[in-house]
C-alpha cells in the first residue's frame, strides 16, 4: 500500500498478509468496517506463488474510499474444510489536502 491514503484513492493495491498459503482457497474476499461503521465486502484474490501465495489482493475502486478516518478488514476465506476470517488489520485515510 501507499505510505500515505487519501480519501478518494482509486487503483490502490490492498495486500493482506494471511500468514500462510491460501493456494486453492475459494471465496477470498475482505470484510471491510468503514470508520462510519458501515461494513463492505470486496472481492480479493490470492496474490500470486511462492511468498505471495500468503496474501490476498485487492485494489480500490471508485467509491471504496469515499470516507476519511480508519478503516478495519478481515480476509474472510474457505482453505480445505475450514472457512472463517482472519485477524483485523486497519489502515488509516486521510482527507485530501491534508
Amino acid at each position: 500500500m501507499a505510505d500515505t491514503i487519501y480519501q478518494g484513492d482509486v487503483g490502490l493495491e490492498i495486500l493482506v498478509d494471511c500468514g500462510r498459503d491460501l493456494t486453492g482457497a475459494a471465496s477470498p474476499t475482505l470484510r471491510v468496517r468503514l470508520p462510519s461503521g458501515a461494513t463492505r465486502t470486496w472481492p480479493a484474490a490470492v496474490a500470486g506463488s511462492g511468498q505471495d501465495a500468503a496474501k490476498l489482493r485487492y485494489v480500490t475502486r471508485s467509491g471504496d474510499l469515499a470516507e476519511a478516518g480508519v478503516y478495519k478488514l478481515q480476509a474472510v476465506l474457505t482453505l480445505g474444510d475450514w472457512s472463517g476470517g482472519g485477524r483485523t488489520a486497519s489502515f488509516t485515510v486521510r482527507p485530501q489536502f491534508s
